[in-house]
């Protein structure tokens, strides 16, 4: 990227923004995942966007890093859906073992907020049918992983609503996103660290 160029201010942008103005609950970042500070006040800006009795829904949730961090900043009513098969299936540096304690246990706080569907992505898909606000894809980073999540789940997101993606920079992700939600079907473009968002038009 250009020094200068348009999408390196942009960037820097956010960055000064949500380092300034963005705040949200200390004891967050504890949480064990794989969460930039960045990131973390990003997905915390985001949920913020979610209406009032609005829902969001997250494909990879992990030890619940940023489930914490999106459930944190949704407004009143709002809800997460936490989509995962808490197998470690798409985490390459953890062994394949069962965290879905670690996850219940670290997301306690805002239990009430979250809505837990074990299960892999597109299974819970095929069997989906409420509107979404607010999308955030961090499951398969393979291009056949999320591409096949983005297919699947992109149908039930609001016009308006958010779509984000974290480790965006990967070549699978960036190609998903390139076929999938290339610049005419969305607005809004920002970026935080690893993590790509817009709004679906």
């Amino acid at each position: 990227m250009r020094r200068l160029s348009r999408q390196y201010w942009k960037i820097k942008f956010w960055e000064n923004y949500l380092n300034l103005f963005i705040r949200p609950p200390k004891d967050l970042f504890a949480v064990q995942g794989y969460l930039h500070l960045l990131e973390a006040k990003f997905l915390y800006w985001l949920a913020a966007q979610v209406p009032e009795r609005g829902l969001a829904l997250e494909i990879g949730s992990f030890k619940g890093k940023s489930s914490c961090f999106v459930a944190a900043g949704l407004p009143v009513n709002a809800k997460l859906i936490c989509v995962d098969t808490w197998q470690n299936d798409a985490m390459p540096y953890d062994s394949q073992t069962d965290v879905l304690p670690e996850f219940l246990n670290n997301t306690k706080k805002y239990r009430e907020r979250i809505e837990v569907n074990r299960g892999r992505s597109l299974d819970v898909a095929s069997r989906w049918s409420r509107p979404l606000d607010f999308l955030f894809i961090d499951g398969d980073h393979s291009y056949e992983g999320c591409s096949a999540d983005l297919r699947a789940w992109l149908p039930f997101v609001k016009s308006g609503g958010w779509i984000a993606f974290h480790d965006s920079s990967e070549p699978g992700v960036t190609k998903a996103i390139a076929e999938l939600f290339p610049p005419a079907a969305r607005t809004g473009d920002c970026q935080s660290w690893s993590i790509f968002a817009a709004r679906k038009k």
